[in-house]
């Protein structure tokens, strides 16, 4: 149920009718229904009934509920992550760099200066020579509920990258986005975004959660982090 909850939020957020996406159009289009009802009763003078009532509450609450769901998915990353504490570290190996696994990326991820939250994106994990860690990462055009589709902005390739000396900590466990459950590893590393205005930028911590269809492609890229220390 909370796998599912998350989805629909992020399904919600990444869908667009127009400029906005289905999330706003859901809050917005039910409070102004909610304010038509009192509205009727002053200018028509119309009877305050319980019906009347009860659906203005709905509405209210509707929106309440959207937007609620929008901020808590969001700080949840948009999926459901459950510890795994009884698998010991692999022993530390590098890989090639010419070599890619295939990977379910979920975190921030940027392109050309912009940068956007997705979940379970098909993608590659690879090294290069610098041990400068990547996921290189796609978005394909989707729909939801028929009228949401993707916003072009959105479609094309998306990239995180760190080094190893970012890497905080790394977590074992499976993620959960709908009824799709992956083995994973949650990692967190230090980002310092660029310098902007008089102040210098300060490091924030950021999460991202690799999803993998199986236990030889966790393996490889946990050993490929753990290697350089």
């Amino acid at each position: 149920m909370l796998a599912t909850l998350l989805k629909i939020a992020y399904q919600l957020r990444h869908h667009c009718l127009g400029e906005w996406p289905l999330d706003r159009w859901a809050v917005t289009l039910a409070l102004i229904a909610a304010a038509i009802i009192p509205l009727r009763w002053l200018v028509l003078e119309r009877p305050q009934t319980p019906l009347a009532w009860a659906i203005l509450v709905l509405l209210i609450g509707a929106a309440i509920g959207v937007s609620t769901l929008r901020h808590w998915a969001a700080r949840r990353g948009y999926v459901a992550f459950e510890l795994q504490s009884d698998q010991p570290p692999p022993a530390p190996r590098r890989l090639n760099p010419a070599d890619k696994v295939a990977v379910y990326p979920t975190g921030q991820f940027e392109v050309e200066g912009k940068s956007a939250v997705f979940a379970d994106l098909p993608a590659y994990w690879r090294s290069f020579a610098s041990r400068e860690h990547t996921i290189m990462a796609i978005v394909r055009p989707s729909r939801f509920l028929l009228l949401g589709k993707t916003a072009a902005r959105d479609i094309g390739m998306w990239y995180v990258f760190f080094t190893p000396g970012m890497i905080t900590a790394i977590t074992l466990g499976t993620i959960a986005f709908g009824r799709t459950r992956r083995l994973a590893l949650r990692v967190t590393y230090r980002f310092t975004p660029p310098a902007s205005g008089h102040k210098p930028p300060q490091p924030i911590s950021q999460v991202l959660y690799i999803g993998f269809s199986d236990e030889i492609a966790r393996q490889a890229v946990w050993a490929d982090m753990l290697a350089d220390g």
